[in-house]
Formats: C-alpha cells, structure tokens, sequence
C-alpha cells in the first residue's frame, strides 16, 4: 500500500520550499535562482519540488499570494478598527504594499517579480480585481467583474511603477503614497472630496509599523530572515 502523506506532511514539506525559494531569491533574484538552488538548499529532491509546484513561477506565485494574504490580514487588522467604509480599507491595502516594498530591496524583487512574471501577475491580477468589486461595485452598479478586471491591468501597472522607482529626500515615503491614492481613486472616477478623504484617512494609520510586523509574521512562519538591512 502507498504511503498517503498527512496534511501536516505536505504543510511542512511546502514550507520547507517557499523558505529556501524566499531566501534564494532574496539572495540570487528571481531569474537567476534555479530550482535545483531551492532543492539544494530546502533537502527537497527537485523531482519533489516539481511534482509539488510544477515550475519556479509556481512557487512565486505560492510566494506572492502568501505575501498578499499576509498584507490584508495586516491592513484589515488596523483600517476595520478605524472604518468600514470598503474603498478606504482597500486603499490601505495598497498603501500597506508600498511600504513593505519600500522597507528593503529583498521585499522589493520579490514584489515586483509577482508583478512582472506571466503567471503569477495573472494571480495578483485576478486577486485585485476581487478586491477592487468589493471596493467599487457600489459605485459602479452596472460595471461586472470583466469590466474591473479590465480596468485593473491599468491600476496593477500604476502599483508596480510606483514601487519600482525608491524613495529618496525629494520622494518621501509619505508623497508616494499620497501620489499613489490619488491616481488609483481617479482611474475609477472618485470625487475630489473622496480622494482627500482617502489621503486623510491613512494618515491615521502607521504604516511603516504595520509593514514591519506583517513581515515579520510571513517570515516567522518561514522561518526565514531577510537578508539585507531594512531601511
């Protein structure tokens, strides 16, 4: 009789991959890292790794989708508590992104490779259009889940620019994420008076905090470190 490996197995067995992928792409970069450098450094077989996750981008896509789940938890965590208005938890979501890809360049690669790959922006594409039916579907009654995934792929494109270029003294921090939420509230058509609204409100939440200890949490249950200094 075939051994039928338990759920805790396979839990374990799929951390044991995304920490050594998470690591080596930090270290290497997303291109450069091989599976046989995540069988080598995970004790995973690549045959397994394969079987588990077919490609490299599977477990980007694993990765990634771990990262964004972390960043809600996080982001609903403090903006539920301050409102329940969905557009402005969304926009915090977003904003949440920024910093954490503004908090080191290791987090940074490994957003922008989600971004960028074929499957795994399809993945984060499909998932913000989620998020954002839920934020606008209100306001837009008449618009259906192919018109958000529509225009999306615009507002993806604006999220992954502004996490490209690095903050510096001139581009704070606070101005990206201000420039952020006014050009995402305009591609779906906001007032004004909600967009001012929506920059009022994330000056309420501390941001770089809550980067910090939603990191923290994705990485302890990789047990995993990142490995260059934040900022």
């Amino acid at each position: 009789m075939a051994n039928v490996r338990s759920e805790e197995e396979s839990r374990e067995l799929h951390r044991k991959i995304l920490t050594a992928a998470t690591a080596q792409f930090m270290q290497k970069g997303f291109e450069r890292t091989t599976i046989m450098d995540i069988a080598k450094m995970s004790g995973v077989p690549k045959t397994k790794i394969l079987y588990e996750m077919n490609s490299k981008e599977e477990i980007l896509v694993h990765l990634v989708t771990k990262f964004l789940g972390g960043v809600t938890e996080a982001s609903d965590a403090v903006s539920k508590k301050l409102t329940d208005d969905q557009v402005l938890i969304f926009i915090a979501n977003e904003v949440l992104q920024i910093y954490m890809a503004e908090m080191n360049e290791d987090m940074r690669n490994l957003y922008l490779a989600g971004y960028s790959m074929p499957k795994t922006s399809e993945e984060v594409l499909k998932l913000r259009t989620n998020m954002m039916y839920e934020a606008f579907s209100e306001t837009f009654p008449t618009f259906e889940i192919k018109d958000f995934y529509e225009t999306e792929i615009a507002s993806m494109g604006i999220m992954r620019a502004y996490m490209t270029v690095p903050c510096d003294m001139y581009f704070t921090i606070e101005a990206k994420a201000k420039r952020l939420v006014t050009m995402l509230l305009r591609i779906y058509r906001a007032e004004e008076e909600k967009i001012n609204e929506a920059i009022s409100f994330i000056g309420k939440i501390d941001f770089e905090a809550v980067a910090k200890k939603a990191v923290q949490s994705v990485f302890k249950e990789l047990d995993i470190k990142a490995s260059r200094k934040e900022k």
